[in-house]
């Protein structure tokens, strides 16, 4: 090789080394680079504490973050925070989009209330004799009565309890309930969509139960109301929006007709017409 050929060479890989280090220099993070951003007016966050506990390292390149442990990280320091997304906006700022989660359900384990969010995140832990008020949070709350969700001794704050099929079955149904299921919640036969209010007020506990078909054991799902009506929902896997506006849509039915308690029961008839029936206490 001569030595006009060398000499380019090595001019090349100095103009690229001093590219790479300009680059690195350009864009490597800084604190004040990253933000908080949240759409809810009254959440109460400590930006700078968030941005600390995300554990990015100040200067890495901005294009390299490991932002599923930030997340994490942000998510274990900040129980009640849920981080939606990390976005990379430009070149030069970073974006962590966060929302307040909020208590949804409570379970009990022998004298220890663990008060959960949707997604089944504990949020806090209430213990007899210790906590005061438990009686007033718990009224608030719609109680999972389910008695497989994976709490142990090790359990804390900031834990998802259950397992994956549980936690899935919930959220669905949090979603579909909120989303879909239509309710008279003034009474005067006006029917709005539920809001997670509607869902606390209205439905006292979660279960569910064990049926069976010639082939399979299955789960239902099974909302005992604060009325005294009981909601069955069958399979949870199955067109779970749906199944939901049919059952309270008897539900709303039934309580036009001044029904003040009894079983809705989701089921297909011979024809495989999906129904909502009611049987009465």
């Amino acid at each position: 090789m001569s030595k006009t050929k060398i000499a380019i060479i090595s001019i090349v890989i100095g103009i690229l080394a001093i590219i790479a280090i300009l680059f690195g220099l350009v864009f490597c993070l800084r604190q004040e680079e990253v933000v908080v951003v949240s759409n809810e007016a009254n959440i109460e966050i400590n930006s700078d504490e968030i941005i600390n506990s995300a554990g990015f390292k100040h200067g890495t390149s901005i294009f390299m973050l490991d932002k599923d442990s930030a997340i994490n990280n942000i998510e274990r320091e900040f129980p009640n925070i849920k981080v939606i997304q990390i976005k990379t906006v430009s070149v030069i700022k970073v974006e962590i989009r966060v929302r307040s989660r909020v208590e949804m359900f409570y379970v009990q384990n022998e004298n220890k209330y663990y008060i959960l969010d949707e997604e089944l995140k504990v949020l806090r832990i209430l213990e007899t004799g210790i906590d005061e008020n438990i009686e007033a949070t718990l009224n608030n709350l719609i109680h999972l009565n389910l008695s497989d969700l994976g709490i142990t001794s090790n359990t804390v704050v900031s834990d998802f309890l259950s397992t994956e099929y549980y936690r899935q079955v919930i959220n669905n149904l949090y979603g579909a309930l909120y989303s879909n299921a239509m309710f008279d919640v003034d009474g005067n036969g006006y029917a709005e969509y539920l809001s997670r209010q509607d869902m606390i007020d209205v439905i006292d506990s979660i279960e569910f139960g064990v049926d069976y078909s010639l082939d399979e054991e299955y789960k239902r799902v099974i909302l005992n109301l604060s009325n005294g009506f009981v909601i069955d929902i069958g399979k949870p896997e199955e067109n779970l929006d749906y199944k939901v506006n049919v059952c309270f849509s008897a539900y709303n039915e039934l309580t036009e007709e001044q029904k003040s308690s009894g079983s809705i029961r989701y089921y297909y008839t011979a024809e495989g017409e999906p129904k909502a029936g009611y049987f009465s206490n």
